[in-house]
């Protein structure tokens, strides 16, 4: 169920980091028949950058040659999570009424777990899934079902939460409003080595818009400081 989606997320970076150390367990076992030179540049050449990435990959096919023609169990072993030295990026994608309402309990628990993960919630500032209920992410005044007369509270400031715990990476992006802070923002998040949260606005039927205008929409809610941008 979608509640347990940043506590599934978690779980899937804990398991590649658990391979990771193995994988670093074995390559310094296995280090006279991998190669010192080999062995080295896998345990610690840097993996900041897509080039450097790129190598590591490369690293990687090298090692699976060399342990591909061994029979011993460390070696088959090794072969199995020899992918795990290559660093991997998770990322949990959920909207709204997830990561602010039902899921919001595992959202803060994996933010203040202070791991290597990045969480992207689609704000649509409304319950979407059930045909556009007034939530947490509503603004105040907004008109939604079970909330006619105009949403009494706030919005839930996500952001402000999260900024609290002083060690994640915090954004808000709109694609349709500056796409170029969106795409800097994504590789920031990627690169932060612990927990990022994105919050992307996004456009929605139930605003009762013409969602083939829907990048505009953005860039008006932007532009008229209805939303910002950080």
């Amino acid at each position: 169920l979608f509640e347990d989606n940043a506590e599934f997320g978690l779980g899937m970076r804990l398991a590649l980091d658990a391979q990771r150390d193995l994988a670093q367990v074995l390559v310094r076992e296995l280090r006279a028949e991998i190669g010192a030179d080999l062995s080295t540049a896998l345990l610690d050449a840097p993996q900041e950058s897509e080039p450097e990435i790129r190598e590591q990959r490369e690293r990687v096919k090298q090692l699976k040659i060399i342990l591909s023609g061994s029979s011993s169990h460390r070696a088959q072993q090794l072969l199995a999570v020899a992918d795990s030295l290559v660093t991997r990026s998770v990322w949990i994608v959920g909207g709204d009424g997830w990561a602010y309402d039902i899921g919001y309990g595992g959202l803060d628990h994996v933010l203040a777990s202070g791991r290597n993960v990045n969480i992207l919630v689609l704000d649509t500032e409304v319950y979407s899934n059930t045909g556009g209920q007034a939530s947490k992410s509503t603004q105040r005044g907004a008109v939604a079902k079970f909330a006619a007369a105009g949403k009494a509270s706030g919005k839930k400031d996500l952001g402000m939460i999260a900024m609290a715990y002083g060690n994640v990476y915090v954004a808000q992006v709109a694609m349709g409003a500056n796409p170029v802070q969106t795409v800097r923002t994504f590789k920031e998040a990627a690169s932060w080595p612990g927990p990022s949260l994105i919050i992307a606005y996004s456009q929605c039927i139930a605003h009762g818009i013409d969602m083939a205008t829907g990048m505009s929409h953005q860039r008006d809610a932007v532009k008229s400081g209805y939303l910002t941008l950080y």
